[in-house]
């Protein structure tokens, strides 16, 4: 768990599984998914003249804060788009910008008063959807039943400790980036950090080969991403193949509180 948190003793926590996908997309349409403010920077995780995008389908049961509140435990379904690697830049990127940080343009999820948290505590912009999960298959849909984006998997492997799957080493460095988010969450002045921590110690990790499919009326000019059109899908391995393998991961999580980043540099 990261302990340079100032905050870390006030935390959202429970138990999660992550189906995960990494691509390599072209700089400029990363660029395109970031605030005002937030800067791509150096990363050795994909070519050159791309950037690593993470997209996530998560199940997050047993969600509760660490002091007294009026919430219940909660369970609920997660989408979210992540970009590591970004970087506080109002005045342009160099060696002393903040960062690395962790943004996630995309978060769709099925718990009003996980919504509710997100936006009014954390900044995240969280939106609502109908998520559909089976045994292999992953849906988010709109109210109107339009379909965002989804994700099919098949097992390619065991679950194993995650130390004995190397290539999943890049990837949980960027998941130990800190989140970077906005308050308030549409065009905020403020930028607020948050350690998302897993109990890597305990976390295990299976193999999945995926088909992930995007709407390009969700994300515009998604076929920049060399992933999709609508109603088709790209096919990725899995991760025992490649670091940029899709992949299923089992272990518990802390969220914490937000705090300013140059708080974390006092820490």
């Amino acid at each position: 768990m990261n302990t340079l948190n100032p905050f870390s003793a006030i935390n959202l926590s429970g138990d999660g599984v992550f189906r995960g996908v990494t691509l390599a997309v072209p700089k400029a349409r990363v660029e395109a998914l970031l605030p005002p403010g937030l800067a791509l920077g150096p990363h050795d995780v994909t070519p050159a003249g791309t950037h690593p995008v993470i997209f996530s389908f998560n199940d997050l049961t047993r969600a509760q804060m660490s002091v007294p509140s009026l919430l219940p435990v909660l369970n609920y379904n997660e989408y979210t788009m992540g970009i590591p690697y970004t970087f506080i830049a109002r005045g342009g990127l160099n060696r002393n910008s903040p960062g690395p940080y962790y943004y996630m343009p995309k978060l769709f999820l099925n718990s009003t008063l996980a919504i509710m948290g997100g936006i009014a505590f954390w900044g995240f912009r969280k939106d609502p959807a109908f998520v559909h999960v089976e045994d292999d298959r992953f849906v988010i849909r709109t109210q109107s039943e339009q379909t965002l984006t989804s994700l099919a998997w098949k097992p390619s492997g065991a679950f194993k400790p995650i130390n004995e799957v190397p290539n999943f080493e890049p990837v949980r460095r960027m998941l130990d980036q800190p989140l970077i988010s906005q308050v308030p969450p549409l065009g905020g002045p403020i930028y607020v950090v948050s350690d998302f921590d897993k109990r890597w110690d305990v976390a295990t990790i299976r193999s999945l080969e995926t088909t992930l499919t995007i709407d390009e009326d969700f994300v515009p000019d998604c076929r920049s991403f060399a992933t999709c059109t609508v109603g088709r899908g790209t096919t990725a391995p899995g991760i025992d193949k490649s670091p940029l393998g899709s992949y299923e991961l089992v272990a518990p999580w802390r969220l914490s509180f937000p705090y300013l980043p140059i708080m974390r540099a006092w820490a």
